[in-house]
């Protein structure tokens, strides 16, 4: 038996008891220990080269910073780019006690600005992996968490020695355009009429005949690639009776710079579906974030309105929490059921599930739009939200429950004034602070920055602004704007 076959043996070995050991802590055990948080945003260099200042999504995941409040925990966190120490005593600043929690807390960065998944820089950098290696000690007291998890996350894992939390890499199609589809289906969901497994732009044009076929009253259909990021991976069709060649066809990408040609090879590389375009004013477009862990119910961890830009609001710009009440808890039941499917394949770890619902005089008419498997967009505003207000998640209402009361929150990754370039993240939290607008301890409300490290060369941030109504949310929110905007303007 070579090496390597027994150290993967071995890897394994420990994961099942990973697996085992969260089973049985009904879903804790994720509090103790040494968290490698790797916030690799592992897709394809093509679909992350049209993200503006993509390294420094790898901050998203700071909020994890807010779990050291638990005296048993450490944390080594890893990014490409150094982050500025303005913005870990910001988070820090969240804690009971920051001196205890900085005591506890490693940075650990490779200086690589390339645009390429973080895990991938890496696997080629045997200094990272062996400092890495010496930070975490002792394997069976410490894990690998990430932002999605790819057969490089794996790989990673393995050549650590540790456990690795989140859906087994082989199931990650369950978190594509088809996979998504299939489970829905699967579960006894709804979907939106469409053909999924495409896998050449004949293959799209037989699924544009068969939508006009069985739909004819469609006026366009979204393309959308197997493993698209946010909805840059769409095109929009016009549904024109013939159907025409896609060369030939209307069409608008969501994303800039791309054509059927660079699109085709997309497609041939990764697969696509094709589905039916919805055009009504009223439509929208929730999501639901879960948790699953062995042995223990499905946890519906949140809901959100989606906040869409870009062409026929297709691209996804920011959230609203929690979403309407007149579908939340309809949303609620039917991620449920799609969630209980993903757990029987074998899925773990905290995942997305995005929507469609068009309201109608009879009710909603809810339909799955897509399975995110792994963190994305919800992900940090809501743990931001409930780590620093203490709330609890209350399913019976879909409220984020604090001491002082039921929050809601506005938030965006996307936060954009080209004034900013050129300024530092202190200067934004500073103006911030001196506007009356940062988070207050005792309110539970207030503006939770993040991405700051984006700011300087981008002139780009994100920001969750928490209160005890949406009004006063989006009031909170256009204030922010403001003050940066002024900030810029100086």
């Amino acid at each position: 038996m070579s090496m390597s076959s027994v150290t993967t043996t071995l890897w394994e070995e420990r994961q099942q008891a990973f697996v085992e050991r969260l089973g049985r802590g009904g879903g804790l055990g994720l509090d103790n220990g040494t968290m490698v948080v790797i916030p690799s945003l592992s897709f394809s260099m093509a679909e992350l080269a049209k993200i503006t200042g993509v390294v420094r999504y790898e901050e998203r995941l700071l909020y994890m910073l807010l779990q050291l409040r638990e005296p048993g925990l450490r944390m080594i966190y890893v990014t490409s780019l150094p982050i500025d120490a303005a913005i870990i005593e910001y988070y820090l600043r969240f804690l009971p006690n920051p001196d205890d929690a900085r005591r506890r807390l490693q940075l650990l960065s490779i200086h690589d600005p390339e645009v390429m998944p973080l895990t991938q820089k890496l696997l080629r950098r045997g200094d990272a992996l062996t400092r890495l290696r010496t930070l975490a000690g002792d394997p069976d007291d410490a894990y690998v968490i990430s932002f999605n998890v790819t057969d490089h996350e794996q790989a990673l894992a393995e050549s650590l020695g540790l456990p690795l939390y989140g859906a087994p890499p082989n199931l990650a199609w369950l978190g594509s355009k088809t996979g998504s589809k299939r489970s829905a289906r699967q579960a006894g969901t709804r979907v939106l009429e469409g053909t999924e497994d495409l896998w050449s732009l004949r293959d799209i044009e037989r699924g544009m005949e068969s939508i006009r076929a069985h739909a004819p009253h469609a006026e366009a259909v979204v393309v959308k690639l197997n493993y698209g990021f946010a909805g840059q991976g769409n095109a929009i069709v016009e549904l024109e009776s013939p159907v025409r060649p896609l060369a030939e066809s209307r069409t608008v990408f969501c994303a800039p710079n791309e054509n059927w040609t660079s699109f085709e090879a997309k497609i041939q590389a990764d697969g696509a579906i094709v589905e039916e375009l919805v055009r009504r004013e009223e439509m929208v477009s929730p999501s639901v974030q879960l948790r699953v862990v062995p042995g223990a119910p499905v946890e519906i961890l949140s809901t959100h309105d989606q906040i869409l830009s870009g062409p026929e609001s297709q691209v996804y710009f920011g959230c609203r929490f929690p979403a309407d009440p007149s579908y939340r808890l309809v949303i609620q039941e039917a991620a449920i059921k799609v969630a209980e499917v993903l757990a029987g394949h074998g899925v773990i770890g905290i995942f997305g599930i995005d929507f469609l619902v068009a309201p109608g005089r009879r009710g909603n008419a809810v339909y799955v739009s897509e399975i995110n498997l792994r963190m994305g967009g919800t992900t940090h505003p809501f743990w931001m939200a409930r780590l620093a207000t203490e709330g609890v998640y209350d399913r019976a209402s879909g409220e984020l429950v604090a001491p002082s009361g039921p929050k809601r929150y506005v938030a965006t990754d996307n936060l954009h004034e080209e004034g900013l370039v050129g300024t530092t993240p202190q200067q934004v939290i500073d103006a911030i602070d001196e506007a009356g607008l940062g988070f207050n301890a005792e309110t539970r409300t207030g503006a939770a920055l993040h991405m700051l490290g984006a700011l300087g060369a981008y002139g780009k941030m994100g920001v969750t602004c928490i209160a005890d109504s949406l009004a006063e949310a989006d009031a909170l929110y256009d204030a922010v704007v403001a003050t940066c905007r002024a900030l810029g303007s100086d």
